[in-house]
């Protein structure tokens, strides 16, 4: 898709209610060499497997350029296919067997499968996701673009065309489900109206008799939020059900590598990464960054920060890095 087609925006902002620790808290005991395990919970192979093999070059590629630290850092990265039982499998596997000191997870789906996991094992999590629900308790984080943040610019880009009716498509996920949650109270005096919202679920192939209920609606513009490989089938049986209204979506366009489906469309999205890090990447993958690399360069890079900041030799403990994060 062309950049002049998109329509980006995001302020990569950091929702943390944290206190760290493990099992029960840790107590300051020295150590000769310290090493910091991170494990990261990321669908690396299945249909996203491109999302979350670009958070793993991202944590990688900011690892490579840590420069000189007092204590080491170890990553170990676990596959969930984005499926949620798949992400409990691996977290408790990072828990248990590789013992970690945090959590780094892609989506909503996965964060809220680890955030209570962590939280009742005093762990730091930092989850890449939209709802809220995945920074809850006093362990966990969010690092991303609050739905609030890409609604308002969404519902402008709404009113700047003109567009009155919204229709709606979106996948029964956490992630989804936050984000139209706050998309309808802001709508709420815009004189927008959504005349229709079809929900379906993971796996759903058929989508007609969906598509069939929408043909009426009227709708100017139709928001798509989903995963692939639902996102393209969607669209292409919208497109042979003679369907030519516009489509857009707050992010799912870039949940796809079929983007010439998505050709002349406009769309919001997420912050753009820096251009140093965008080289940095492109130098050592020959690829863009997919969504959510740039957040896991930046999470990788804050839990190394605060270890670093600790005084002392000894491991630092949960709430000293908490305490230090909080100060970053």
């Amino acid at each position: 898709m062309s950049q002049s087609a998109k329509r980006v925006i995001g302020v990569i902002v950091v929702v943390a209610i944290v206190v760290i620790g493990y099992f029960v808290l840790r107590s300051p005991k020295e150590v000769s060499e310290t090493t910091i395990k991170i494990g990261v919970v990321a669908p690396l192979t299945g249909d996203l497997a491109f999302m979350g093999e670009g958070i793993r070059d991202a944590i990688l590629i900011a690892k490579e350029n840590l420069g000189d630290t007092k204590n080491k850092y170890e990553v170990i990265f676990e596959d969930d296919q984005l499926d949620a039982k798949m992400s409990a499998s691996a977290s408790y596997k990072l828990l248990s067997a590789d013992t970690v000191d945090a959590f780094v997870t892609f989506s909503s789906v996965t964060g809220n499968v680890v955030a209570p996991i962590a939280e009742q094992n005093n762990i730091v999590h930092f989850g890449i996701a939209s709802d809220p629900n995945v920074a809850k308790g006093k362990y966990n984080f969010i690092h991303w673009t609050p739905p609030s943040e890409e609604n308002k610019v969404f519902i402008a880009e709404l009113q700047r065309r003109g567009i009155k009716k919204l229709g709606i498509f979106e996948g029964n996920a956490q992630g989804a489900a936050a984000v139209i949650a706050d998309l309808k109270e802001q709508l709420k005096g815009t004189g927008i109206e959504i005349v229709t919202d079809q929900v379906f679920n993971f796996g759903e192939k058929d989508f007609r008799t969906t598509i069939a209920k929408v043909k009426d609606s009227e709708a100017d513009i139709y928001l798509l939020l989903a995963f692939s490989p639902e996102l393209e089938i969607l669209v292409k049986q919208m497109k042979e059900a003679g369907i030519s209204t516009p489509i857009t979506s707050i992010e799912s366009f870039e949940l796809s590598e079929q983007l010439v489906l998505f050709e002349g469309e406009w769309y919001i999205n997420s912050a753009d990464p820096t251009a140093d890090f965008i080289s940095k990447f492109n130098a050592k993958t020959g690829k863009s960054p997919t969504l959510g690399a740039a957040n896991a360069y930046d999470i990788f890079n804050l839990i190394v920060a605060a270890n670093e900041k600790v005084e002392g030799t000894s491991k630092p403990t949960s709430d000293q890095v908490v305490n230090e994060l909080m100060n970053i």
